[in-house]
């Protein structure tokens, strides 16, 4: 973090005209500085993090638009499975259909062929 400036020939001079011994306005005014340059953010502080803020922003969006991307391919893979999967079904279905009707007119030409003769017998 920079320092922030501090006249501290300036603070000590104020503090020795309002009556502050020269040894008490210099502790004051070391202590002053001690605290400025130790824990004061200037403007380029805060630009610095902003600017890296900023760039870690435009990085996890960028990683979500990734995520986004990758989430969407999937999903476009699950669907074209899941419908090449519904094919096969309503394929097997019909097939199922089909054997079962050709059942059933095997049935009714036997019950045909059945009271046919039964009906010559009488």
């Amino acid at each position: 973090m920079a320092s922030a400036t501090f006249d501290t020939l300036h603070a000590a001079k104020a503090l020795t005209a309002a009556g502050f011994a020269a040894p008490q306005a210099e502790a004051i005014t070391d202590t002053i500085r001690e605290a400025f340059t130790e824990s004061v953010a200037t403007k380029t502080d805060l630009a610095g993090l902003e600017s890296a803020v900023a760039a870690d922003l435009a990085e996890v969006k960028a990683e979500l638009k990734a995520d986004i991307a990758e989430v969407k391919v999937d999903i476009a893979e699950v669907k074209a499975e899941l419908k090449a999967e519904i094919a096969g079904l309503e394929t097997r279905v019909v097939e199922r259909f089909e054997a079962l009707y050709k059942q059933l007119w095997l049935v009714a030409l036997g019950i045909v062929t059945a009271v046919a003769a039964i009906v010559k017998l009488l």
